[in-house]
């Protein structure tokens, strides 16, 4: 027990990049962990293994570890193949060949906490588990600790690391060992990465070898060669692939068997890397959605709860990946039809509820149309959701310790969903909302709380005045106090986001007439987060959006939008200048323009940073170019002698374009 402590002390010390002030010290410190990552004792082995994956955030430890690869990856190798300790924390299905357990119900305890994936956010980089993906089992063991480090090392190291590395998994690969054998591939899957590039005159031949171990007697051996031939997707998919369709065919045709393995895991496997396999293909899997297709109804027949989570996952991830490809009838009634079944089956309550309303969001935003006639159902169930789970929300607020704190992921995916009809719809958005006006929902979700849904609350309001207007128009008087509320608070940045983009599309469509009741409230709520976020460099991004929903303020109403122009002119100038150049910078800028026309006194403080904010919109938009020039011609005189000064200040690009575009050089 004291040598485990000792271990984690260290693996705190490097974790926290404490100071080294003495490398040579630091190297024996290391060299003692490398010693304890053999002990025979598994709770220092695992305490030990923690040590090389922070290493690689530091330059310095970098360079102690480098000397010590020869010896280090053997020991990380060794330390990969299943122990005890990894069988006592795996179930006997994952072992055993002559178990199939697919059609055994999930334990409750078979489930990890799932939380809603927000409309617009990446996904994770890290979602198939990275290099420990493979190794099954919900606890952290030395196993996993060894991958993970292994991974590391190989992408800082990369060539270095391969020529140690590589014949140690040649030799696991053609051990007569199952377990050997199994570790090797998850080595393989470890360093696949990091080392893709120097790995690719060997993948033909291991690629070859991997589809054969998917079909290997040994649960574990078939689950860890689908999770690590996903690991080279971006080779498979890659166009300069030699015979890539014919690589792509075989890994898919070998996932799509084990998709329908006998075992539960062999299937969370293989599903799970053929979601991977998705994102990387894309188009390229339209030829084979006759198979995909097929596998993916079967599956929904047999699968448990758990599996389904990930069933759903990959059915939604297909098509984000293939778009209206999959809006042929012959697929959309394959596939939609075990999906509304799970749909009109699932409870409230049920474990698998939010996987399946992520799925029919990607479903409904990417085949759209092709929906339309299971769509009223799909919203009835969501304004249930939503309204179910605001009341609950209130009531937990005014007794807690009465009422159960209300679930508000199922909200903000419900949200989330119908924001995604609205989406997948455009136009045609409006024929269900006249049906069944689902808006009714939203203000009273504005006030809630809970800043996830209250995002997600404002992106259904920003996509249904993008869409269709007309049956939002009824709640704009109290959604547009709202909005402003929610920007004065600035409770979240996400939020804040969320509630300013709304605001644009709102007043674009509903013009000055419209916005001059609230356009004061609006813009001084708008303000004050540029105001509060303007030193708070990570939160650049919105203040980005909070300009552009200014410039389009200033669009719709010049003269109401530039009396507030003063106040926040040179933030304005300042941040619109780091901004890409794309559509909104173009509408923000036309804003500027009418706001500078109708208060010019607002940059009489700010000249110098108005120059660079128009120098930025290069090239520049025809329709504008005569406004620039009026603007920049304008203000130049009042710089007087200054001016020259103030073009040396400015940056080469920047007086480039003022000299060749504007003729303003000194």
């Amino acid at each position: 027990h004291v040598q485990k402590d000792v271990c984690k002390g260290f693996v705190c010390v490097i974790e926290n990049s404490w100071v080294i002030e003495n490398a040579q010290m630091c190297g024996v410190v290391l060299q003692f962990m490398m010693k304890a990552c053999r002990h025979p004792e598994y709770v220092v082995r695992l305490q030990a293994l923690e040590v090389w994956t922070p290493c690689t955030n530091s330059p310095q430890m970098l360079s102690l570890v480098r000397p010590m690869l020869p010896e280090l990856v053997p020991i990380l190798l060794t330390n990969m193949v299943y122990s005890d300790e990894d069988y006592l924390c795996i179930e006997p299905a994952m072992v055993d060949d002559d178990i199939a357990d697919a059609s055994v119900p999930d334990r409750e305890s078979d489930f990890a906490p799932r939380f809603h994936k927000d409309r617009g956010d990446g996904e994770d980089d890290n979602e198939d588990g990275g290099a420990s993906g493979g190794a099954w089992g919900a606890d952290w063991t030395a196993r996993k600790a060894a991958a993970s480090a292994l991974d590391h090392l190989a992408n800082a190291f990369r060539t270095e690391i391969l020529q140690v590395v590589l014949p140690l998994i040649q030799a696991k690969l053609e051990d007569s060992n199952w377990e050997v054998q199994e570790s090797g591939i998850l080595a393989l899957g470890a360093i696949g990465l990091g080392c893709m590039e120097d790995l690719l005159q060997f993948l033909p031949r291991v690629m070859t070898l991997l589809l054969q171990f998917c079909d290997k007697p040994k649960p574990l051996l078939r689950s860890i060669s689908c999770w690590c031939a996903t690991r080279f997707s971006a080779w498979i998919c890659n166009e300069r692939t030699e015979n890539r369709d014919q690589v792509l065919r075989s890994v898919l045709q070998a996932l799509l068997r084990r998709v329908l393995d006998k075992n539960k895991r062999v299937q969370e496997a293989a599903c799970s890397a053929f979601a991977t396999l998705e994102e990387e293909a894309r188009s390229l899997l339209v030829p084979y959605l006759d198979d995909i297709v097929e596998t993916l109804v079967k599956a929904f027949q047999t699968y448990q709860d758990k599996n389904l989570l990930i069933l759903y996952d990959a059915s939604g991830t297909l098509a984000s990946a293939v778009g209206l490809e999959l809006a042929q009838p012959k697929y959309v009634q394959a596939l939609v039809t075990p999906i509304m079944l799970k749909f009109d089956q699932v409870q409230g309550n049920s474990r698998t509820l939010l996987g399946l309303l992520e799925c029919l969001s990607h479903l409904t935003h990417n085949l759209g149309e092709a929906l339309l006639p299971i769509i009223p159902k799909i919203c009835e169930r969501c304004m249930q959701y939503v309204m179910t789970g605001n009341q609950a929300a209130l009531m937990w607020q005014q007794n807690p310790a009465e009422c159960e704190r209300p679930d508000r992921e199922v909200v903000a995916a419900s949200l989330d969903l119908l924001a995604s009809i609205v989406e997948g719809l455009q136009g045609r958005a409006a024929e269900v909302l006249a049906e069944r006006n689902f808006i009714a929902v939203v203000p009273p979700v504005l006030r809630n709380t809970t800043l996830q849904v209250r995002q997600s609350a404002f992106a259904l309001v920003g996509d249904c005045a993008r869409f269709c207007i007309d049956p939002l128009r009824p709640f704009l008087p109290e959604i547009i106090p709202l909005c402003a509320t929610a920007l004065r608070e600035h409770t979240s940045a996400t939020v804040s986001n969320n509630a300013s983009w709304a605001i644009g599309e709102i007043c674009v469509k509903v013009g000055e007439e419209y916005m001059a009741p609230f356009m004061e409230d609006v813009l001084q709520a708008l303000i004050s987060v540029l105001q509060r976020q303007r030193c708070v460099p990570q939160q650049q991004l919105l203040m980005q959006n909070i300009c552009i929903t200014l410039g389009r303020l200033g669009v719709v109403s010049g003269p109401l939008a530039g009396k507030a122009f003063g106040d926040f002119a040179q933030v304005w100038c300042e941040t619109m200048t780091c901004t890409r150049n794309d559509w909104e910078k173009t509408t923000a800028f036309v804003g500027l323009t009418k706001m500078v026309q109708a208060n010019p006194q607002a940059c009489m403080g700010c000249i110098p940073q108005l120059f660079v904010a128009i120098c930025s919109c290069y090239p520049v938009p025809p329709p504008m170019a005569a406004g620039f020039v009026e603007i920049l011609n304008n203000y130049k005189p009042y710089l007087g002698a200054d001016w020259q000064t103030t073009y040396a200040r400015l940056p080469q690009d920047v007086q480039w374009v003022a000299k060749t575009v504007y003729n303003l050089a000194p």
